[in-house]
C-alpha cells in the first residue's frame, strides 16, 4: 500500500473514532448502541449538528491556513495571526449590532458581512506586508498582528454599543459551538466543501507558483488570477468559520504544518489531508472543551490557544534561527 493510501486510511480511521467519541461524551453520557428517546433527541438535535459544524469549521480553518502558507511561502501565515479572522468578526459584529440582517436571513447576512470584513483585513495585510514585490515573513506577521489588534479594538467598541446583542458578540470573541444548530451545520455543508473542491482543483497551479512567479508565468500559470482566487477562497473559509463558531485560533497554524512535515508540501496531497485532519482536530478539541470542566463548558478557542501558542512560539524561534535573527 502506498504512502498516500496509508495516510488516507489513517485520516479515515481518525475521523470515525473522533465522531464516535464526540457523539458519546458530554454532560449526558450516551450509549450509541442502547439509546432512549431522550438520548436520540440529544444526539440528533444537538450533538450531530454540533459535530458537523466543528468538523467543517476545523477543516475550513486548516485549509485556509494551508492556502495562506502557500501564497506567502512561509509556515507562520494563518488567518488568525494575519488578522483575517478579526476582520471577519468585525463584519459579523457590525451586522449584529447595526441590525443589517433581516430575521429571515440573519445567519446568511452575518456570513456575508464576515466575508466582506475578512477581505478588507486581507487587503490591509497585503498593503502593509508587501514591499519591493515580496513578503518578508516578519513584516507580514507584524502587519497581521497590527491589523488584527486594530480590528479587535473596533469589535470592542461595538461591544460597548451593543445592548441585547452583547452575548452574541462575546461568543465571537471566545469561539465555540455551544450555539450550533442544523442552521449552522447546513451553511457549513453548503459553502466549505465547495471551497475545498475548488482549492484542490487548482492545487497544481499553486505548486508551480511556489517555484517563483516568473517560472509560473513561463509555464502558462496566470499568477495574478491564482493568487486572487486563493486569497478569496481563504477569506471565504475564514468568514464562514467565524460566522459559525466565532474566533478560533491556531487551527490553520498547527494542522497544515504537521501534515506538511509528515507528507510533504505537494498541495495536491496537502490540501485534502489538511482539511480532514483539521476537521478531526477541532472535533476532538470541542469534545475536550465539553468535558474538561464538566458540567460547565470551555470555549473551544481557549483549548486551541492552549495548544497553539506554544507551537507558535516554537515556529517563531525556529524561523528566527533560520534568518539569523
Amino acid at each position: 500500500m502506498s504512502r498516500k493510501s496509508w495516510s488516507g486510511l489513517l485520516i479515515g480511521l481518525s475521523l470515525l473514532i473522533s465522531f464516535f467519541v464526540a457523539l458519546s461524551i458530554g454532560p449526558v453520557r450516551i450509549s450509541l448502541f442502547d439509546m432512549s428517546a431522550t438520548d436520540k433527541v440529544i444526539l440528533f438535535n444537538l450533538r450531530v449538528p454540533r459535530i458537523l459544524s466543528a468538523f467543517f469549521v476545523g477543516g475550513g480553518l486548516a485549509l485556509a491556513g494551508a492556502i495562506f502558507q502557500g501564497l506567502f511561502r512561509n509556515p507562520i501565515a494563518d488567518s488568525y495571526l494575519l488578522g483575517v479572522s478579526s476582520g471577519a468578526s468585525l463584519g459579523a459584529a457590525a451586522a449584529i449590532v447595526f441590525k443589517l440582517a433581516s430575521p429571515l436571513a440573519n445567519f446568511a447576512a452575518v456570513s456575508f458581512f464576515a466575508f466582506v470584513g475578512s477581505l478588507g483585513a486581507l487587503a490591509l495585510v497585503f498593503y502593509f506586508g508587501h514591499r519591493h514585490g515580496s513578503f518578508s515573513i516578519f513584516r507580514l506577521l507584524l502587519s497581521g498582528l497590527g491589523v488584527g489588534l486594530f480590528l479587535s479594538s473596533l469589535v470592542a467598541i461595538l461591544m460597548l454599543m451593543a445592548g441585547e446583542e452583547l452575548k452574541a458578540l462575546i461568543f465571537f470573541f471566545l469561539g465555540g459551538f455551544s450555539s450550533s444548530s442544523w442552521d449552522t451545520a447546513w451553511i457549513s455543508l453548503a459553502c466549505i466543501p465547495l471551497a475545498f473542491l475548488t482549492a484542490c482543483y487548482f492545487a497544481p497551479e499553486l505548486n508551480v507558483l511556489l517555484l517563483g512567479e516568473e517560472t509560473a508565468e513561463s509555464s502558462g500559470v496566470r499568477t495574478g488570477r491564482i493568487q486572487l482566487l486563493y486569497a478569496v477562497l481563504a477569506a471565504l473559509l475564514t468568514s464562514i468559520s467565524v460566522a459559525v463558531a466565532g474566533l478560533i485560533g491556531f487551527v490553520g497554524l498547527i494542522v497544515p504544518h504537521m501534515i506538511r512535515l509528515s507528507f510533504g508540501a505537494d498541495h495536491r496531497t496537502l490540501f485534502p489531508l489538511t482539511f480532514f485532519a483539521g476537521g478531526v482536530f477541532l472535533v476532538l478539541c470541542d469534545a475536550a472543551a465539553r468535558t474538561m470542566i464538566a458540567p460547565a463548558e470551555l470555549p473551544v478557542g481557549i483549548v486551541t490557544s492552549l495548544l497553539g501558542v506554544p507551537f507558535f512560539l516554537y515556529l517563531i524561534r525556529k524561523e528566527a534561527g533560520e534568518y539569523g535573527l
